[in-house]
């Protein structure tokens, strides 16, 4: 099982953390729980209240990843997306997560 390592990286933390997915394809296997508990902690010790991805080249996230995202909201982070593609907004718009996370499009 994937870890939060394996797929993400840390470009920049403080109030907001900026991470980015390694590559365009996500891995289908991953261990959710402990990639919650281990961004979390990466979160609080860092100070930040929120959270931002950059989905630059990422056509598809796995449901199980849209789940985390959420789950990250429930843990009280602010949850930003920067330059999801098209078919990825059409997902978050159709699911109402566009609603829970705040988007920004490309070029913002």
């Amino acid at each position: 099982m994937a870890s939060a390592t394996d797929f993400l990286r840390v470009f920049e933390w403080g109030e907001t953390t900026v991470v980015g997915f390694v590559g365009p394809v996500l891995p289908d296997q991953l261990d959710l729980d402990s990639i919650r508990q281990d961004l979390g902690a990466m979160l609080r010790q860092n100070g930040s209240s929120a959270i931002a991805f950059n989905l630059s080249g990422v056509a598809f996230l796995p449901s199980a990843i849209l789940g985390l995202l959420a789950a990250l909201t429930r843990d009280g982070f602010q949850v930003h997306l920067h330059n999801p593609s098209a078919n990825l907004r059409s997902v978050l718009e159709v699911t109402h997560l566009n609603r829970l996370f705040t988007v920004h499009e490309l070029g913002v």
